[in-house]
């Protein structure tokens, strides 16, 4: 399957990724492609049920692995929902987070099994990657200064702490440098016009190879 229209966004909570797919969404229908968005966990009835549990901060004593499971569970009904149908259609798929998350956030965050986070991730995608990820780097210390600016309660996740923030951190640097073919790591502090013209500018280069 061709995987070109598959694009995903990375990176911290509050890095500016709802933004960019907004914007980009808008860009390519004004250019006349069909565009589907996408959130993670979420995007269908059952994976938005899933999102509930995973972010409501009653379950603060969820299981690193019931964390990792729920996700993926969220993540194999998407696909086989959404995804791989409207990429077969010739959609645009924009997806808010996607596997690179649930490695940086439960295998280098929660600190679980690398190759068993690998495995899970294998099963809940039937293999399928992203054509391009473009990464928005945001430093741990900077989240602080745009939680204010949110206007909205911290859930499950975002209330983990420093430490925890620190090491998805690291994870997603070392998912940059070993996915260089796909990964396109874009400053977060930059304007949101200027990141938008380089993600334009990095796609059409990718989805005209």
């Amino acid at each position: 399957m061709d995987n070109k229209r598959f694009i995903s966004f990375e990176g911290l909570d509050y890095s500016g990724k709802s933004t960019q797919i907004r914007l980009l969404e808008k860009y390519l229908q004004e250019r006349g492609h069909r565009v589907f968005p996408i959130r993670e966990p979420g995007g269908t009835v059952i994976s938005e049920r899933i999102r509930d549990i995973l972010l409501d901060k009653k379950h603060m004593n969820m299981t690193e692995r019931c964390e990792i499971f729920l996700y993926s569970a969220a993540r194999v009904q998407l696909v086989q929902e959404k995804i791989i149908p409207l990429l077969k259609e010739g959609y645009f798929i924009l997806a808010d987070r996607y596997v690179d998350s649930t490695t940086a956030y439960q295998g280098y965050g929660r600190g679980l099994d690398l190759q068993m986070v690998e495995q899970i991730n294998q099963a809940a995608t039937f293999g399928l990657l992203p054509g391009t990820t473009f990464y928005l780097r945001l430093q741990p210390e900077e989240i602080a200064d745009r939680i204010p600016q949110s206007g909205r309660e911290l859930d499950r996740l975002e209330a983990a702490g420093q430490d925890f923030y620190q090491r998805v951190f690291q994870g997603y640097e070392i998912l940059a440098e070993k996915n260089k073919k796909r990964f396109y790591v874009i400053d977060a502090n930059l304007s949101v016009e200027q990141i938008h013209q380089i993600i334009v500018k990095i796609l059409i280069k990718r989805t005209m190879e």
